[in-house]
C-alpha cells in the first residue's frame, strides 16, 4: 500500500485516484499516480520519461506541471512558461520551490491524441437523471491552448465537438461505439464514486486517450462546470444538463 496507514478518502484529488484503485475495473484506466517526493518523481520520470506534477487540491488546471526528460536533460512546463535543466536536481529544485508546503502528485504523463498539433481529452458529463439513475448527459472535447500542457477551459482550453476531435483517428461509424464505451465508463465511475462520496449528484470525468486509443481517467471532478457546454454551437447537451442540474435543488 503507497499511501500509508490513513485510509479515509478525502474529497480531492489522491482521495479519489485511491477510491477509484479499489475497483478492479476502473483502476486498469488509472495512470501509475504517487505522492510526490524527490525519489517518487525521479523512479516515474526515469520509468516513463514525462510525467505531471498536480496539486492534490486545486481545480482549472492551475498549478499542474509538465516535467520530461530527454539526452538533452530536463524540461518543465507550467502554463506556457518552459525551462530546461542539465539536470534532475536542478529541475526538481525549481519545482520544488513553487510547489511550496502543498501536497502534490505526481502522474503517469499519458502521451494524448493530438488534433492541429495541440493535445486534447474529453470531459464526460454523468447526473442522476429524474428516475435517480445515473446518466451521461454530455461529452466535450478539450482542445488544449498552444503551448499549454493542460486542457482546461479555465486554463484556456478551447470547447470541441468530440466527434470532430476524434475524426482523424476512427470512421464516423466507430465513433458512435467508442462515444458510448466512454459514456459507460464515466457511469461506471459515479456509481462507484457515489459509494465513497454519497452527497454528490452529478461528476465531470476527465478522459484521456493515449495513441492505441486506450482511455485513461485522468480525473473526477465533484462540481464539474456546466458552462463549457454552452460553449458548443449544439445546445441540446446543455440544456439537459442544466434541467438535471435543477432536479437536486
Amino acid at each position: 500500500m503507497i499511501w500509508g496507514d490513513d485510509l479515509k478518502y478525502w474529497n480531492n484529488k489522491l482521495g479519489k485516484y485511491r477510491a477509484m484503485l479499489n475497483n478492479k475495473e476502473l483502476s486498469d484506466h488509472l495512470p501509475p499516480t504517487r505522492l510526490v517526493n524527490k525519489s517518487n518523481v525521479k523512479g516515474m520520470l526515469d520509468k516513463y520519461r514525462a510525467v505531471y506534477l498536480k496539486p492534490s487540491h486545486g481545480t482549472g488546471g492551475f498549478g499542474i506541471f509538465k516535467l520530461s526528460s530527454s539526452k538533452k536533460g530536463y524540461r518543465l512546463q507550467n502554463g506556457t512558461r518552459s525551462r530546461s535543466f542539465a539536470t534532475f536536481d536542478g529541475a526538481y529544485a525549481a519545482f520544488s520551490k513553487e510547489k511550496g508546503k502543498k501536497i502534490y502528485l505526481v502522474q503517469k504523463g499519458i502521451p494524448l491524441l493530438h488534433f492541429q498539433g495541440r493535445p486534447f481529452d474529453l470531459r464526460v458529463m454523468v447526473q442522476r437523471s429524474p428516475e435517480r439513475k445515473w446518466e451521461a448527459t454530455g461529452i466535450v472535447g478539450r482542445l488544449a491552448r498552444p503551448h499549454k500542457v493542460v486542457t482546461n477551459y479555465h486554463s484556456g482550453g478551447r470547447p470541441m465537438p468530440a466527434h470532430e476531435l476524434l475524426a482523424p483517428f476512427m470512421p464516423k461509424n466507430k465513433q458512435v461505439s467508442y462515444v458510448a464505451g466512454l459514456k459507460t465508463l464515466g457511469v461506471k465511475i459515479s456509481r462507484h464514486m457515489r459509494g465513497v462520496f454519497p452527497r454528490f449528484r452529478s461528476y465531470g470525468v476527465d478522459i484521456g486517450i493515449d495513441k492505441a486509443l486506450k482511455p485513461w481517467i485522468i480525473e473526477v471532478n465533484t462540481s464539474p462546470d456546466k458552462y463549457i457546454f454552452n460553449a458548443l454551437t449544439d445546445k441540446r447537451m446543455f440544456r439537459t444538463i442544466m434541467r438535471y442540474s435543477r432536479l437536486g435543488k
